[in-house]
């Protein structure tokens, strides 16, 4: 789902200011069901059922709790789910979620949430261009703890402009408090498309990063999947953390890159790993515009989907 309530400056996904492209998003959403009926089809006919599934984006919650519930219903019309291990949605912004949205995607099969606040410095917030404040992540937090029985993910993102040690080891310290199931810390990484690319980092040392992993590990986490990217701050990694068994099945798929994948809706990459290790990729069209605007172009990523199942 490729919008977002304002773009971070640190981001380079392919996701539009859900104010300036509020126009696009019906018809962008009755395009994804589209989608999902000829996915679901191809699916069906191959014998294959979901074992994890994840809506990300942008920021999935920027859709109206109406367009949230056609979707999920979409979701459990299209696919079998009886063999689903784990259905998470990426509520990365607090400012986008309210209690009946919540309970929407509880009820809609969703058990997983991310909840994102990645500092809980407000300078550094305001500064990356995010409108929520640390308390609306409390506050978004706690609500979603009645919504449902979610397992929660949080992210931190370190070495953000304007950030430092101490303010990163105090995000670390809030959010462990308030007990989320999983804690991901990342490193900021400069990307192409992001308007950080060539920007300055926060202060982020190893000691840093290390101090901050034992707090994580002191308050009974465990790593369960790591990566690193190209120019992050400090040259340090990305860890996911979980306590009781909690891992997000998915993040390990994609990292590890062990399972096949069906991406839908613009700029998702399907991508197909063959018993003998080779890997077919199937792109969508990458811009919201043209993925509503060419209907024509998801027919043809559905047909070469199908054909790609028929492969021994």
């Amino acid at each position: 789902i490729p919008f977002c309530p304002t773009r971070c400056a640190y981001c380079s996904f392919v996701s539009a200011d859900v104010h300036k492209a509020l126009k696009l998003v019906p018809s962008y959403v009755e395009a994804l069901l589209g989608e999902l009926d000829a996915t679901g089809q191809a699916l069906s006919k191959a014998g294959l059922t979901i074992h994890s599934l994840y809506m990300g984006g942008g920021t999935p919650t920027t859709l109206t709790s109406p367009q949230m519930a056609r979707l999920l219903d979409a979701i459990r019309d299209s696919f079998d789910l009886s063999r689903c291990l784990e259905f998470t949605v990426e509520g990365g912004r607090p400012d986008t979620l309210d209690l009946e949205k919540l309970q929407i995607i509880r009820s809609g099969g969703a058990d997983r949430m991310s909840i994102n606040p990645q500092t809980m410095n407000e300078d550094v917030l305001r500064g990356v261009g995010r409108l929520h404040t640390a308390r609306d992540v409390i506050d978004c937090y706690r609500m979603a703890r009645r919504a449902g029985d979610f397992q929660i993910n949080m992210d931190l993102i370190a070495g953000l402009p304007g950030d430092d040690d101490e303010s990163l080891r105090r995000s670390v310290r809030e959010v462990i408090a308030l007990e989320p199931d999983n804690i991901t810390l990342h490193s900021m990484a400069r990307k192409k498309g992001a308007p950080l690319r060539f920007g300055k980092t926060g202060e982020l040392t190893a000691a840093t990063m290390d101090a901050c992993h034992d707090m994580i590990y002191s308050a009974g986490y465990e790593p369960y999947y790591m990566y690193r990217q190209k120019y992050s701050a400090g040259g340090l990694e990305n860890v996911g953390f979980m306590r009781g068994g909690s891992i997000c099945r998915y993040n390990v798929v994609m990292m590890e890159e062990i399972g096949d994948v069906a991406a839908l809706g613009s700029g998702g990459v399907t991508k197909l790993v063959y018993p003998d290790g080779s890997i077919t990729r199937i792109t969508n069209p990458k811009y919201p515009i043209d993925y509503t605007g060419h209907p024509g172009k998801i027919d043809e990523t559905a047909a070469r989907l199908a054909k790609a199942l028929e492969r021994d």
